[in-house]
């Protein structure tokens, strides 16, 4: 009788773009004849084909407004930057979860994206942008473990997957920092030795790991959550400089913890920060209210968003709201889609960004009141 082979995990690599604000807001002036197409897609390889199906399709959908907008010839080199993108074997051999192509006559820009899109095949005279809005901030959490052996910072990633990130300065081990083998190593530290010297070794380990991780963490406005023992903690969080340290933490020292396990305890505790950042916002806009500071009425929002007076924006990211939006934030409303319209919650999104507000999306009604919906705003002044 054969022993049965225990069953391997397979781990899947996800090929993600990164897009940073800059870029972002360069893709939102852009005018002209655009194509923005999104799908979700697959990272298994061999599940490829049905993911190139999905864009001829929606290429054949995205042709067909274009016509409204652009000549033959426009529409035969958009055409034919789709085809070559479909036929690309090498292309689609290294996918994530969802991709976002954004085309012009002149040009093709994909991005591969760690979370799962809608299908979408939208033309009009500047790009849809709203789906790439996580990839401005592709990390839902950092996750630092830390043990006496080994220290790494991992991206939480909207995948649900950790990746190790390549941190420099950041020490290997205890050791390194405190040239001793043990954290309660007896010999001496001056004039302290025993569990009293040990303290000392473990703060200046955990200050050197502190010192590393805070320039990458900093600014990401991302939570980091701690993988470690209780007291390693404890001791941590009284070193810590940074804002957004999560209260709750993976307890157990990483030694002993595999990273499998580490990543399945990662997502309640996000779930939770999340809920509580949505709380917070609800908090500071019913605040506001009584200084007439908040608003949940998207044809005065988009006025206001255009005078830079949006400092945060709650917005349902599947929505979508054909019309079109003047220079000084007039909404035109339209009830069906066509190349002369976009989507205007869209467009007042990336005016939000440009002026400095903070967007918050939420996906469906669950996430956040019904009378908020699809979009409501904090304002810098009454």
């Amino acid at each position: 009788m054969t022993k049965c082979q225990p069953k391997t995990e397979i781990k899947i690599m996800l090929y993600k773009d990164t897009i940073r604000e800059k870029q972002f807001l360069k893709l939102a002036d852009q005018r002209g004849i655009c194509i923005s197409i999104f799908l979700p897609t697959t990272p298994l390889t061999q599940d490829a084909q049905a993911d190139r199906i999905v864009l001829k399709n929606l290429t054949k959908d995205a042709m067909e407004q274009a016509e409204a907008i652009a000549d033959k010839q426009q529409i035969q080199a958009m055409t034919g930057y789709l085809e070559e993108l479909q036929e690309d074997d090498e292309f689609w051999e290294f996918q994530a979860n969802g991709l976002g192509i954004l085309v012009t006559p002149e040009s093709i820009k994909t991005y591969r994206l760690g979370y799962a899109v809608e299908e979408a095949a939208e033309v009009s005279n500047r790009f849809y942008l709203k789906p790439l809005m996580s990839a401005l901030q592709p990390m839902l959490a950092y996750v630092l473990a830390i043990s006496q052996k080994s220290v790494k910072l991992y991206e939480f990633t909207a995948a649900q997957e950790l990746e190790s990130l390549d941190v420099s300065d950041l020490p290997a081990d205890f050791s390194e920092v405190t040239k001793r083998s043990l954290q309660r190593d007896r010999a001496p530290v001056g004039r302290l030795q025993g569990d009293e010297g040990a303290k000392i070794l473990q703060r200046q380990f955990l200050r050197a790991v502190e010192r590393a991780v805070r320039p990458v963490v900093s600014g990401s406005n991302m939570p980091l959550i701690l993988a470690t023992t209780q007291e390693f903690q404890a001791m941590y969080r009284s070193l810590n400089s940074y804002d957004i340290l999560a209260d709750k933490g993976v307890d157990g020292s990483p030694e002993g913890l595999p990273e499998e396990e580490i990543r399945q305890a990662i997502p309640p505790i996000v779930k939770e920060l999340r809920q509580e950042r949505i709380q917070q916002w609800f908090d500071l806009y019913y605040q506001r209210q009584s200084e007439s500071r908040s608003i949940a009425d998207l044809a005065m929002i988009a006025k206001l968003a255009t005078r830079g007076q949006v400092s945060h924006l709650l917005v349902e990211v599947d929505a979508v709201q054909y019309g079109t939006l003047s220079d000084t934030g007039e909404i035109t409303l339209s009830d069906t889609r066509s190349a002369e319209t976009y989507d205007v919650i869209n467009e007042t999104v990336i005016r939000v960004i440009e002026n400095g507000g903070e967007v918050l999306g939420v996906l469906t009604e669950a996430d956040a009141l019904k009378e908020l919906m699809p979009m409501a705003a904090i304002l810098r002044w009454a």
